[in-house]
């Protein structure tokens, strides 16, 4: 056998031994459940500002609502598949920055109601902490729970990224009251 089909075939079972191995790609999300309805969240958004680990200014940006889905579902696709409503402005550094708002419900069987909203606001400049990570949001809010039953209203808070806490300069975050009407 000659060092050249030697290699040749080393090359073609490599390739092989490659094509079989999976690749460790991020799944797809899962695809939305059924739209029951929809139900009407409204959101009161305020910016919080820290210096020294000490709350040194509280401003209330914005109370919007909008339209959110109601899905027949477990809880799991929620969270990939909110619907945003209108945000709102803010201020920032001498520059116009964008919130977003979105949310979504979902009821199971049993019935249980399972809840999910978030903000955040992204500047245009913001860039990510690693090599897959997408842009570093100035400040971004969230929640999920579930309660059981199927209530005619929500009202919950938002919990604040400790990540995008850490990463500011100064230190910033959302807080969000959530009021979902179904």
């Amino acid at each position: 056998m000659k060092l050249a089909d030697l290699s040749r075939s080393r090359l073609l079972a490599l390739s092989l031994v490659l094509s079989a191995i999976p690749a460790h790609a991020t799944a797809p999300p899962p695809p939305a459940p059924p739209i029951l309805s929809n139900a009407r969240m409204t959101a009161t958004v305020k910016l919080v500002e820290a210096h020294n680990g000490q709350v040194t200014k509280i401003t209330k940006l914005c109370r919007v609502s909008g339209k959110i889905p109601v899905y027949s579902d477990n809880g799991s696709a929620t969270l990939s598949n909110t619907r945003e409503i209108s945000g709102c402005n803010m201020t920032w550094k001498g520059k116009n920055q964008r919130i977003s708002v979105s949310g979504a419900i979902a009821i199971s069987k049993g019935p249980i109601t399972f809840a999910t909203a978030s903000v955040s606001v992204v500047p245009p400049d913001a860039i990510p902490l690693c090599s897959i990570c997408g842009p570093q949001p100035l400040a971004d809010s969230s929640a999920k729970f579930k309660v059981s039953g199927v209530p005619k209203s929500l009202t919950f808070n938002l919990n604040p990224n400790p990540v995008s806490m850490l990463n500011a300069k100064p230190t910033v975050w959302l807080e969000a009251e959530i009021e979902v009407v179904n």
